[in-house]
Parts: structure tokens; sequence; C-alpha cells
């Protein structure tokens, strides 16, 4: 009875050994369903998006350079206009005045330095002959040069009263559309006043901000895709120009301006989606990031060979679009565990259930 016992005894202590063997243990698990994908190389970009909107690059306003009284308007509010296109004109009756004044001035000159000049060389004549002092040819030449002195003023004048002629008609320094007039046929304007504002149209200018988490990693020249309800379907790449270095304290972003040429149709003030390129490593080694599962020990993935989960820690980089780049444990080609993975221990049988592509896994 007592060896019956015994041999009763042993061979539940062989049998409780066997349950917790990790050889047994594996082979008596059933298999993991899983779904099986291909790691892949890929040039790995990552954008950041923003809503902002669109600006006119350059809306000069304009300002009449002389006074006087408007006689006529050529254009209104939404019209376009090209550069040195005449927007209005001012009454320009005294300013000609202004120049035949100047103009018989410079012909009374002209005259008097002549008949000067003719005196000069005679006392010349005389002072050579000793019929005259050296003093009275001396003031003769004063006066010569006075008279030329006051022929350089007097054409300056003419030049000016020639501008002031040309500044009556009010031109555009630039092509766009007349967004503001302020000035009708009659109004008196002073040296100054504002007529009109010009919105340039051919190039704009999107101003986006960004969280101030992402100061560090912006940068004047970083590529830049646009795009705006105003046109659908309608992109434009271009690049950061500039980058505003204030912090705004209402919503602690930072503000970036990007140049563009319009594609035809974009309006100044209408809302604009920008994406900038922040990072971007070619040949990047990436797995859908449902591979990626962590463990006490660390980032792993589960290779499958030969029906069998293989844990390998891995150092991932970048994330973008639903991949993970790993930067050490994978190589591409690799077949790893996506669906299921998460059940899934070093030695785990699987059971392929379904091959996923690249873009089927994202």
């Amino acid at each position: 009875m007592k060896k019956s016992l015994n041999i009763l005894s042993m061979g539940l202590m062989i049998s409780l050994f066997l349950s917790f063997s990790p050889t047994f243990a594996v082979e008596s698990l059933q298999s993991i369903p899983i779904s099986l994908t291909t790691a892949s190389t890929i040039n790995l970009e990552v954008w950041q998006i923003s809503q902002g909107k669109l600006m006119a690059k350059t809306s000069p306003k304009i300002a009449a350079e002389v006074g006087g009284r408007i006689v006529s308007v050529k254009v209104d509010v939404g019209h376009k206009v090209k550069a040195g296109q005449i927007l209005a004109e001012i009454d320009s009756t005294d300013f000609h005045l202004a120049k035949k004044l100047v103009s018989s001035d410079i012909v009374r000159l002209q005259a008097l330095i002549k008949a000067q000049q003719l005196q000069v060389k005679r006392f010349q004549k005389l002072v050579r002959q000793k019929s005259v002092n050296q003093s009275a040819l001396d003031d003769a030449e004063a006066q010569l040069g006075s008279l030329q002195a006051q022929m350089v003023g007097a054409k300056v004048r003419l030049q000016q009263a020639d501008r002031n002629i040309t500044k009556t008609r009010i031109v555009s320094p630039v092509g766009g559309r007349v967004n503001e007039r302020k000035v009708s046929v009659g109004d008196y304007l002073n040296e100054g006043t504002i007529l009109f504002q010009i919105t340039t149209l051919k190039t704009l200018q999107a101003q986006l901000s960004f969280p101030e988490a992402l100061a560090s990693i912006l940068h004047v020249g970083q590529p830049a895709r646009l795009t705006s309800p105003v046109m659908p379907g309608s992109l434009v790449e271009s690049q950061i120009t500039d980058i505003r270095p204030e912090i705004s304290p209402s919503n602690l972003a930072i503000q970036i301006l990007i140049d563009l040429d319009n594609p035809g149709g974009w309006e100044p003030g209408a809302s604009v989606t920008g994406e900038v390129r922040v990072a971007e490593h070619a040949n990047a080694i990436v797995v859908p990031e449902g591979c990626v599962i962590r463990r006490p020990s660390g980032q792993v993935v589960y290779k499958i060979e030969d029906g069998k989960a293989v844990e390998v820690l891995v150092a991932t980089g970048l994330r973008d679009n639903g991949n993970i780049e790993v930067l050490s444990g994978v190589q591409s080609g690799d077949q790893l565990a996506l669906d299921g993975a998460a059940y899934l221990t070093n030695g785990t049988p699987v059971n392929v259930k379904t091959v996923m592509t690249q873009g089927e896994a994202q």
C-alpha cells in the first residue's frame, strides 16, 4: 500500500513538471491567427499642416503727388488695371502756365548771356590794349557767371514744371485690382491725399500659424504645398519665405510666410491650407504602426519564420500616414505580424490568415 502511494506521488510530480516545462507549453499552445505584412523601403516625408489666409504681396496706396482739382476718374472699385495705367487726372492748367513762365525766363536769360559774352570779349581785347582796367573785365565776367547760374536754376525749374504736369496724371505703379477709391470728379486735393488702393493679384502671400512646439523644426526654404477652396483641385508648390520671430500670445503660435505665384483665380483674403515638409529620410525602412508592440523590454516586432513568431527588439524613428520608421532590427523584405501581433510571444506558432500589402496595411 505504501509503495503504491509513492508511485502515485512520483507520477503527480512528473505531471506537474511537464505542465510547467516551456517546451511543453509552447508545443501545447494552439496557433494564433494573424495577418502578415512586409517591411518596405520608401523615401519617408513628414508634413505639418495648418490653415491660414491669402494676402496680397503688394498693395500700394496711391496718393496725389501735387495739389489740385480732380477733372476725371478713369477706374472704380473692382476694376483690373495695368502698371502705368491712368487712374485719375488733376487739372494741369496752373502747371502749364508755370512751365510757360519758366520757359520765357530761359529765353530772356539766353539773350542776356549772349550779350554779356560779347561784353566780356570786348573787355578782354581792351585790357590787352590797356584801354580799360582789369577790374572792369572782372566785373563783366562776374555778371556773366551770375547769368549762367540763373540759367541753370531756370532749367531745373523747367524740369520741375514738366514733372508736376506729369504728376497731374495719377497712374498705377503695379498691375492689379482697384480695392479702394476715395476720390470723385470735382474734389480738391492736397499733396499726399490717398486716392486709391491697388491690390496685386499676380503674386500672393500665404500666412500660416503653427504651434510654438514646432518652432525648432521650421526653417526658411522648407518645401510647402498650398490649396485653397476658391479653386478646388489646384495645388501650388512653393517654400517658406519668412518666419515671424515673435510668438502670438493669444494662441501661442508662430507665423510663417510663403510667397507664391497666383495660379489664377486665387484671391487675397481667401482661406488656404498649407503643408510644410519638416523631415525627409531617404530609403527608410517602414512598417505599419500596428506591427510595433510595446513590451517591458521596449518596442518589439514579431518576425514570422518557419510558422513561428520571433520577437525582435527595434528602435523607431519618424511616423507618417500610418507608417513607422524602423531604425534597427528589421530589414526590407522581412515578414512581420500585423493583426494579432499583440497576442504573440517569442516562439508562438502562428496561422497566417491574410497577407497584406503596404498600402492595405495603412
